[in-house]
């Protein structure tokens, strides 16, 4: 198995293997709390104007989540707050996310046998899924183009498939002091909560879910089953 690290929102060519698109402050921790919440599936978008027109045309039921440098959007019904998402009610329901780098890089890696969507909390078990599925190339997408945390995540992989790697406490670390997480402990925003970073720098432990994206007829991420 060839792994390669990738970075930023072009994820490289990958048609015969596994492409992981990794986001961790907070695209796929939130997906990750929204899906263990009981969420069905989630569609990702690329704008906010995109996430309003397939709430309307083709998802009237749907809950909207997302952020513009990093603070909610007007109109949507939470942020891409993994806290946020664990006050709501779940079960059963579809979800529009929009977010910069996470879904950005997602919608750009269609070009792969298979895509999956990870954060810190689901990497154990994301790695698990690889070993079993033993493609001939992983490429790991560090989708925050300069953000260390997303890189620290994929190294972590790297490691857990017998690369070269890091520790699960090495990777908590440069979460908690990335660039990123620094507004949410400052009190600029009352919707940037130190909670979102917390969570983010967690181990989602032996229940952690592995996630996948479709992209016919529209791109969707579900849970693949346990």
């Amino acid at each position: 198995m060839q792994i390669h690290i990738a970075q930023g929102h072009n994820p490289p060519h990958n048609i015969h293997g596994i492409t992981v698109v990794i986001d961790v402050i907070r695209a796929f921790t939130t997906s990750h709390h929204a899906f263990r919440g009981g969420l069905r599936c989630i569609w990702p978008v690329a704008t906010a104007e995109q996430a309003f027109a397939l709430r309307d045309e083709h998802c009237p039921e749907a809950l909207l989540a997302g952020e513009v440098e990093a603070l909610p959007i007007d109109g949507f019904d939470f942020g891409n707050s993994p806290w946020e998402i664990d006050q709501a009610e779940l079960q059963g329901r579809e979800m529009i996310l929009r977010t910069t780098n996470g879904v950005a890089a997602t919608l750009r890696a269609r070009d792969s046998q298979q895509v999956l969507v990870a954060g810190l909390v689901n990497a154990r078990a994301t790695a698990h899924y690889l070993r079993e599925q033993n493609p001939p190339c992983v490429v790991l997408v560090a989708s925050h183009p300069t953000g260390d945390e997303d890189v620290a995540c994929a190294e972590y992989i790297r490691g857990l498939l017998g690369g070269d790697g890091i520790s699960y406490d090495a990777a908590r670390q440069r979460t908690l002091n990335a660039r990123a997480a620094r507004k949410f402990y400052d009190g600029r925003h009352p919707r940037l909560r130190a909670q979102d970073i917390e969570a983010a720098a967690s181990d989602g432990g032996d229940n952690a879910l592995v996630m996948a994206v479709s992209f016919e007829p529209r791109p969707c991420i579900r849970p693949l089953p346990r």
